[in-house]
């Protein structure tokens, strides 16, 4: 997103609208509606604060770095077991954590390093930010533009959605840039002359965004597993400085089923750089709680990597998980930072190409 004084407005890419859509539409989240108005999780606000380049623009200095850093340790985790929750459900409590983050920031930045972040936050949410509340008030929206822009920006999350369930070729980035036009273009076009200068003030000079990384929270750490199946008990953080896929599935779920052989086939591919498996079998039925029938479907699949038996569903809950299969990638710091659920391949969405791919960008990063 990008501002000038001359009244003209360049709204940009929207980074995390099309993260949100990512999360919730090619992860195939189980109750999100595409054209509800949920907040954006991973929010806006904690991905920036993370981001090295964001804390240089903002001249954060160590002590404030640290201090930002445990605030984010704390809110973070909660923000993420609403991740998957419908707006009427999830709003609420993500909106007041925020806003308590921000809070608690007022402590830590100066009244001018505020200003930047939230100019930051305007330019992340591309013309999803011109539903918020205090940017209807500036921009002095009618509540007839507030109903135009919510309806442009339902559509625009209902494209994207199209994208990520169908688009299989090379162009998916620059499809995803030109939908994101499209509405910049119609949002813009309702606004006067008056308001495009007020909302060149409120984004401030332009930021590039492109390399702000997508980061949910720290990994939880596997917990009350009585059971391991391939291996002693592991945690995660004896695996930091290597990429982790953490995967729930149950041996009785034929999705679950059909995912199997790309984590054989992930252990294979990856087996000689610095990227672990960890499976987490919770059971649907009775029967699949036998962990003697576990360990021999696990041997049937070819998986030889850990798998804890969860039994008593301690990591389900940890990870607010709710479908089988999930798939979760957590990068070399232990953080997580992409998801899938359901099958990677279901209709031939190439979800495993995507994760694959997503694995190969986390190798890359340095630590």
């Amino acid at each position: 997103m990008a501002g000038s004084s001359s009244g003209r407005v360049a709204v940009g890419a929207g980074v995390f609208v099309a993260i949100a859509v990512q999360c919730v539409v090619a992860a195939q989240a189980p109750t999100a509606s595409v054209r509800d108005a949920a907040v954006p999780i991973p929010h806006p606000v904690t991905m920036l604060l993370r981001d090295a380049g964001v804390q240089r623009e903002l001249g954060l200095g160590d002590d404030q770095i640290g201090a930002v850093g445990a605030e984010l340790d704390r809110v973070e985790p909660a923000l993420w077991q609403l991740r998957d929750l419908s707006p009427s459900e999830g709003n609420a409590p993500a909106g007041r954590l925020v806003e308590g983050l921000r809070a608690k920031l007022g402590g830590v930045l100066s009244a001018k390093q505020a200003e930047r972040l939230d100019e930051l936050v305007l330019q992340a949410r591309g013309i999803e930010g011109f539903l918020d509340a205090k940017v209807v008030r500036q921009l002095r929206l009618s509540a007839g533009r507030v109903a135009q822009i919510r309806e442009i920006v339902g559509t625009l999350r209902e494209e994207l959605a199209g994208l990520q369930r169908t688009t299989r070729g090379a162009h998916h980035a620059g499809q995803m840039r030109a939908i994101q036009s499209k509405a910049d273009q119609a949002v813009v076009a309702l606004l006067d002359r008056r308001q495009r200068v007020r909302l060149s003030g409120l984004m401030g000079s332009a930021f590039d965004l492109s390399r702000v990384r997508q980061v949910a929270c720290r990994a939880p750490e596997l917990r009350g597993v009585d059971t391991w199946i391939n291996s002693d008990p592991v945690t995660l953080g004896s695996m930091r400085g290597e990429v982790v896929v953490v995967h729930f599935y149950t041996f009785g779920c034929i999705n679950c089923v059909r995912n199997l052989p790309h984590y054989v086939a992930w252990q294979k591919h990856f087996a000689s750089r610095p990227v672990r498996l960890v499976g987490i079998h919770r059971p649907e039925t009775q029967g699949e709680r036998v962990v003697e029938t576990v360990r021999a479907k696990a041997a049937e699949t070819g998986l030889t990597h850990p798998i804890a038996v969860d039994n008593d569903s301690e990591n389900w809950d940890a990870w607010a998980n709710r479908v089988w299969p999930s798939v979760y990638l957590v990068d070399k710091k232990g953080f997580v930072r992409y998801w899938w659920y359901g099958e990677l391949n279901w209709e031939g969405i190439e979800g495993e190409r995507w994760m694959r791919g997503k694995i190969e960008e986390l190798l890359a990063e340095s630590e």
